[in-house]
């Protein structure tokens, strides 16, 4: 086998790697984004030209691994967990982007067999639901491909579990986005659990009356965090509309939704009741909507940037009083444009304090350094500015530049 990383040695997001067998078989593992742009990696015999891919096989549902996927040739197969692509979806309709709707389910511990190629996909803990690891094997070896991934969410020991079922590997392609990151000491980064998120998060929760919480609606250890910190303070726990639709779309109800749990409520903007597009959303959640999420004054509320409307109605109807927002997502994205103004503009409705109280979705020092497990003969890390770092954690981490070829020995 041999591995190439089209994009991803020297930047975070829109990682692009491919694998080639000694038959020719050729496979890509995920297509997405880049974060900074919306521009599409154009790639001969992927999305234009004669087909030169036999498979594309996506880890999880972040828009920079999933999001360019309708710009892949029609007659080439592209694997997707099957939840995984019901929010791809459903987030590609909140941001008015195009679809592909002709994906081939893939799920955990089944392997696809393409041609000489097998691959195997396992349970990853990640900021995504359903994240994927790639296991690929071809020519009498084993790639894994990590994906995006970490050890300190609520399902943080599959990683331990995957070492043990897949033994060792010849070559590992690793994500490494913390290596780039600091906290100023010069100290290892280790992050704080999901569970130590939220017992601060219940902390800050009992200082307020309302609560008003900038996350990310995919991720949902995040949003079970927040609402045990919104029950366990005495509050409401209002989900905005694109959440709502995310949590049911998932088929587990036991992730706080307000079809079975005490307290929780949906909050449907108007933007989105007078758009004819968003019906099929807007119309099932109406009977979730309740003024008694909001009248007592006690609640806590997601929220997205475009949602300064809604705080402000409920300024104008007296319910914010003694409230906070809280900042959950990386710290980076408060450079966006539209994210700053709304932070700034949030602060007319009697939203003083801004707290930050956030915990990566991605992989630290010492989840990292677990990989020496799988004696890997050679390492190599995209998904990074810094790969360069990775030497300091792992064994045989070898170097590559996009588009360079590595063979697998």
């Amino acid at each position: 086998m041999q591995v190439r990383v089209i994009r991803g040695t020297k930047q975070i997001g829109g990682c692009v790697t491919e694998i080639t067998s000694s038959k020719k078989t050729k496979i890509l593992i995920d297509y997405g984004e880049n974060l900074d742009n919306d521009d599409v990696l154009e790639i001969d015999g992927l999305t234009k030209g004669n087909k030169s891919y036999d498979a594309v096989f996506i880890t999880h549902s972040h828009g920079d691994h999933i999001g360019c996927i309708n710009h892949i040739l029609d007659d080439i197969p592209v694997y997707v967990e099957p939840i995984s692509k019901r929010i791809y979806e459903i987030t590609a309709k909140f941001t008015h982007k195009n679809i592909r709707k002709d994906t081939l389910d893939m799920e955990f511990e089944k392997s696809i067999q393409v041609k000489d190629i097998k691959v195997t996909a396992y349970l990853a803990d990640h900021s995504a639901y359903n994240a994927a690891m790639l296991l690929i094997e071809a020519d009498g070896k084993k790639v894994l491909h990590t994906g995006d991934f970490r050890g300190h969410g609520t399902k943080g020991d599959l990683l331990d579990k995957m070492i043990q079922k897949i033994g060792t590997v010849d070559l590992i392609v690793t994500e490494g986005t913390v290596l780039s990151r600091t906290d100023g000491t010069g100290k290892e980064i280790i992050c704080q659990t999901e569970k130590e998120l939220t017992k601060k998060a219940t902390e800050i929760f009992k200082k307020y009356d309302q609560v008003f919480i900038l996350q990310s609606g995919t991720n949902i250890d995040r949003i079970t965090s927040f609402y045990e910190s919104a029950v366990s303070s005495g509050k409401n726990f209002i989900e905005d509309l694109f959440t709502t639709s995310i949590v049911f779309s998932l088929d587990n109800l036991k992730i706080p939704n307000p079809e079975t749990f005490n307290k929780v409520y949906t909050w449907i903007p108007l933007y989105y009741e007078d758009k004819i597009e968003f019906k099929e959303y807007v119309d099932p959640l109406e009977k979730y909507c309740s003024m008694y999420s909001y009248s007592n004054n006690k609640y806590a509320m997601l929220v997205k940037s475009s949602m300064i409307s809604s705080i402000e109605l409920l300024h104008n109807k007296n319910h914010i009083t003694n409230a906070c927002l809280i900042y959950s997502m990386w710290a980076g994205y408060q450079e966006d444009a539209k994210t700053k103004k709304f932070l700034e503009d949030i602060k007319k409705y009697n939203i003083k304090d801004i707290i930050y109280l956030h915990t990566s979705g991605h992989a630290d020092y010492k989840t990292l350094k677990k990989l020496n497990k799988l004696k890997a003969k050679k390492v190599i890390t995209i998904h990074t500015v810094d790969g360069n770092k990775l030497k300091e954690i792992l064994d045989n981490v070898y170097i590559v530049n996009d588009n360079e070829g590595v063979n697998v020995i």
